[in-house]
């Protein structure tokens, strides 16, 4: 087996390939321009089958995913990356160590099967993470958890979109038929399908439990300005009488009563006090606050 890798789509060194084993013109292009989802196409003397590879930054959970083109063929394999990938550097070292790997069907079975191998191990650190974010919810709902929900959702969604594609690309892959693998590897290819359908399974699942995290957020919330909204009615309620009562006191106007008594802004005092203590005694008997 032959098997080529270039790390600069732009090299002429593609095109050269490209003419000396038939490869069409919009199989370049797509190597050359990076925004491709999973696919597979079928030429005369080979496929052309795109991969996801997955780039992961624990600290702030960022998901970004980068391609990997790949033309199978009876007797070679042509990979294209932009810079270096580890799904080619960590699986060429165990191609060539082992013999019976040595063939482009088993090949091209590795390198997909070490892009769907990082999938799980990933989706597991987004699931502590999601764990955590409803720990710290619970006991103190802050905008800036709001804002990292958003966040885990948006690469939650874009990790669905990928892994979604790579299912249909690995589905179309276990309907072919030599001469592009032999009969053997349809036992790697439902291997290689079954990691797919879990990792869409546990993204479902890590949305869901993302969605009650978002429910409990908003609860919380709620609940904290409602708090808030029955502490200022109670001391709205307090207010009104004693604003009524200084009100009606402070108007120029002669013979009010009490007005000309000694001890008529004493009373008044008490007066204000005592609904201020009756109010309050009556909202704590009720449970208000």
């Amino acid at each position: 087996m032959r098997w080529f890798h270039l790390e600069e789509p732009e090299s002429p060194l593609l095109e050269r390939l490209g003419q000396e084993f038939g490869f069409h013109e919009l199989e370049i292009e797509d190597c050359r321009h990076q925004r491709h989802t999973a696919k597979i196409e079928e030429y005369e003397n080979h496929i052309f089958v795109i991969g996801n590879t997955l780039h992961f930054v624990p600290e702030t959970l960022g998901v970004w995913f980068g391609e990997l083109a790949m033309f199978v063929g009876h007797d070679f394999l042509i990979t294209v990356h932009v810079g270096p990938t580890r799904s080619v550097t960590e699986r060429v070292v165990r191609v060539k160590a082992i013999t019976k790997l040595q063939r482009p069907d088993r090949a091209l079975y590795e390198l997909l099967d070490s892009m769907g191998d990082r999938y799980l191990p990933v989706l597991d650190q987004i699931g502590e993470r999601i764990d955590q974010l409803e720990d710290e919810i619970h006991q103190n709902p802050s905008p800036k958890a709001l804002e990292e929900i958003f966040a885990v959702r948006r690469g939650l969604t874009e990790f669905r979109r990928i892994v979604g594609s790579m299912r249909e690309m690995v589905n179309s892959l276990m309907r072919q038929r030599a001469p592009y693998y032999r009969a053997d590897m349809a036992a790697y290819w439902r291997d290689l399908y079954d990691h797919i359908i879990r990792a869409l399974t546990t993204i479902e699942n890590h949305r869901e439990l993302l969605a009650s995290v978002l429910e409990i957020y908003l609860t919380s919330m709620a609940n904290r300005t409602n708090e808030v909204m029955k502490v200022l009615t109670v001391w709205a309620t307090i207010a009104l009488p004693l604003v009524v009562l200084t009100g009606y006191f402070g108007m120029n106007f002669p013979h009010l009563p009490m007005i000309e008594s000694p001890y008529g802004h004493l009373v008044i005092t008490l007066a204000m006090i005592a609904l201020t203590v009756g109010l309050l005694f009556f909202f704590r008997k009720r449970r208000i606050f």
